[in-house]
């Protein structure tokens, strides 16, 4: 059995960089409604519809992934010891 065309999902080579928080959310929103209706669609037994959600669902997961793995990572910071002296030895000598 092939999938379809449409049915593979595609994920763009690279993902916008003037993204902004409200299209994620819309984003995460329309993955809610995908998987409420994938839930709905195995209670129902329909599973070609099942196929054609958990496919726009993959493909907005992977559409996510890519942002995220674009953003700017932080340096790591090891915690700075003398801010944390006073804490460790007041608990040390009690």
């Amino acid at each position: 059995m092939q999938q379809s065309p449409q049915m593979i999902p595609m994920v763009p080579s690279f993902p916008p960089t003037n993204i902004t928080t409200e299209q994620i959310q819309k984003c995460l929103d329309e993955n809610k409604t995908l998987i409420m209706a994938i839930l709905e669609n195995q209670n129902l037994g329909k599973l070609a519809e099942c196929a054609q959600y958990q496919a726009h669902l993959q493909k907005n997961l992977m559409y996510l992934a890519a942002i995220a793995d674009a953003q700017p990572q932080p340096p790591a910071t090891a915690p700075i010891l003398g801010a944390m002296a006073p804490q460790v030895v007041s608990y040390c000598f009690d």
